[in-house]
């Protein structure tokens, strides 16, 4: 079906994603960090990347920062998994290309789901929905802001 890089420092974690997407058919490799991460980057392009962003040294962010600036896999999706929650994370992730964003804990079966939407969704849609979400955070931050003056 499609190669998937699953990033995240967590054993357990990993093993566990790696599990449902090679039961999906999927070709999976992980690494433990972001630096791990942009090696494998270094090697192959996969179809998709799954990314935790809280890693000892460099973490998700500075992986998908690193990635762009050295125009490695410009191609692939990255779904985001993390327990951080704030609206400038999702900022954050969007600004540095990410396609999804899932929080821990989650459904590995919603993981899955998440991948094969992904691999199937055309670049320009995965784009456009990335804008939107921008678009999005950005009105709510200005109405937040005109209601914390009041």
């Amino acid at each position: 079906m499609a190669d998937v890089l699953v990033v995240d420092d967590d054993p357990d974690i990993r093993g566990m994603l790696a599990f449902i997407l090679e039961d999906e058919g999927h070709a999976v490799r992980v690494a433990a960090d972001g630096e791990a991460g942009l090696r494998a980057l270094e090697h192959y392009a996969p179809d998709c990347m799954v990314v935790d962003v809280m890693m000892p040294g460099l973490d998700g962010f500075g992986m998908l920062r690193a990635r762009r600036q050295q125009g490695l896999a410009p191609r692939s999706r990255v779904l985001i998994l993390t327990c951080r929650t704030n609206e400038r994370d999702y900022v954050r992730g969007w600004e540095l290309g990410a396609d999804e964003y899932l929080t821990k804990p989650f459904d590995p079966a919603d993981v899955a789901a998440k991948v094969a939407e992904l691999l199937v969704t055309a670049p320009e849609e995965l784009s456009r929905r990335r804008v939107a979400e921008l678009q999005k955070a950005e009105l709510l931050d200005r109405l937040e802001s005109a209601f914390s003056r009041r």
